[in-house]
């Protein structure tokens, strides 16, 4: 019977380092994803709220508590494409939904378009041939009653894989 040589140092050392590598990857991706999921998340109630500011840092706290993607998920972002909406703006529809709001128009009813929000209406009527010089532009607002000059710091830089797997310093 032959005796099995326990690995060498080195052999431990980059065991270690490879292992090291995968799970600052796999945070990394866990982040990204996160990150993805709170893009604009929406209430039970409905209601639409901008996670940009505090959302990379429930995700920094959270892959490093453990959080990743563990069931496959039920909805799925559209992307929003109405006058006065932010330019990333997206909603949150079922996954089987279209990826285009607007999908097989030409099929739907008057009822169903005149169900449709009115941007949606608009943009419905214009696929459809019909007045197609509407203007989606908001009208000029006039001078606001008072002004705040804000003060926001804000580092949007995200953090490496070393700081999602590592303790914090201080």
């Amino acid at each position: 019977m032959a005796a099995t040589k326990p690995p060498s140092a080195l052999d431990r050392f980059l065991e270690k380092r490879e292992a090291d590598t995968a799970r600052k990857a796999e945070a990394e991706q866990a982040f990204k994803e996160f990150l993805e999921d709170c893009h604009y998340p929406v209430t039970k109630d409905g209601a639409t709220m901008d996670a940009s500011y505090f959302g990379p840092v429930i995700a920094y706290h959270m892959v490093r508590c453990g959080w990743r993607r563990a069931v496959d998920p039920v909805i799925k972002k559209r992307r929003v494409d109405a006058p006065g909406v932010l330019e990333d703006a997206v909603e949150w529809v079922p996954l089987d939904a279209p990826d285009d709001p607007l999908e097989g128009i030409e099929d739907w009813s008057f009822a169903q378009i005149a169900a449709l929000p009115e941007y949606l209406k608009r943009k419905a009527i214009q696929r459809l041939g019909g007045n197609a010089e509407v203007d989606d532009d908001l009208p000029e607002m006039g001078e606001p009653a008072w002004k705040v000059t804000p003060n926001i710091s804000y580092n949007a830089e995200p953090p490496t894989a070393e700081q999602l797997t590592n303790e914090p310093k201080g």
